[in-house]
């Protein structure tokens, strides 16, 4: 499990996260939720190993985050950032291949069947010969998520963590929406815990095992989806009313924001 105690930031003489608690366990997806400036990214940072917290702790499988190294962490956890780097001149392959990067003396048959695994996983086998300038920023993203699992496929850890910073923010309704699910099914048949900072509550609210909402700096809450995905709370953390629609013959809902002047959502 991945763990966060009482985790507190500052930066520039200004509180970014307070008191934050966490738990991402493996086989599940876990959505961070919060308007902007809420703390979300900053957070990631923190459970990534990139920053240090100034309080509170990160517990890895049990240990703490802050005594390994970069090579260590890179064994138990991946990280797909906002802005990935993409070098221009490169393939598809070439940047899944990356995510070998710990493993460049194992066989090579084996790193490329985890390539080779990774891009399938993804739906990205097609964008394996293509130059990263060819492509759209939805199938450039697929294939950071693509390197990103290469290196966890390749890891021998009990545990992995795949962390993902708003991963859809570039992609159309469709594409986000396929992303998201496939990070599910990454989740459950793999054994990897995942943890994603999105924007779009109907993504999380159809995808999510669990929800952690955060409003300034803090959390407003963490839970199980049903739990937390209730209008009146994402109410009172957005600072919006929203609408809530429910299909007539599926168990599906949906949020809309609504204009102050509309009345009451019944």
């Amino acid at each position: 499990m991945l763990e966060a105690r009482g985790l507190g930031l500052s930066r520039g003489g200004r509180r970014l996260l307070d008191g934050i608690d966490l738990e991402l366990r493996t086989g599940e997806l876990l959505a961070v939720l919060g308007p902007n400036g809420a703390g979300k990214s900053s957070l990631l940072q923190l459970l990534s190993g990139l920053w240090r917290p100034d309080n509170g702790e990160i517990l890895l499988a049990g240990a703490p985050l802050a005594r390994m190294d970069s090579r260590e962490l890179a064994a138990w956890r991946a990280v797909v950032e906002q802005q990935p780097v993409t070098p221009a001149g490169w393939t598809g392959e070439e940047l899944v291949a990356a995510g070998a990067y710990l493993h460049a003396s194992a066989d090579p048959e084996r790193i490329r069947s985890a390539v080779r695994r990774a891009l399938e996983q993804v739906g990205a086998a097609g964008l394996a010969r293509r130059r990263l300038t060819e492509l759209s920023g939805g199938e450039r993203q697929r294939l950071q998520l693509a390197r990103a699992l290469c290196q966890l496929l390749l890891s021998e850890r009990p545990e992995r963590y795949l962390l993902l910073d708003e991963p859809t923010a570039a992609l159309d309704f469709a594409m986000a929406d396929a992303l998201m699910a496939g990070a599910r099914t990454l989740a459950r048949e793999l054994g990897i815990g995942v943890l994603a900072v999105v924007h779009d509550l109907n993504l999380a609210l159809r995808h999510a095992d669990r929800v952690l909402l955060m409003n300034d700096g803090r959390s407003a809450g963490c839970g199980g989806n049903a739990e937390m995905m209730r209008r009146e709370r994402l109410e009172a953390v957005y600072g919006v009313r929203l609408a809530e629609l429910v299909h007539p013959e599926q168990p599906w809902r949906a949020f809309i924001p609504l204009p102050n002047d509309a009345p009451p959502s019944p």
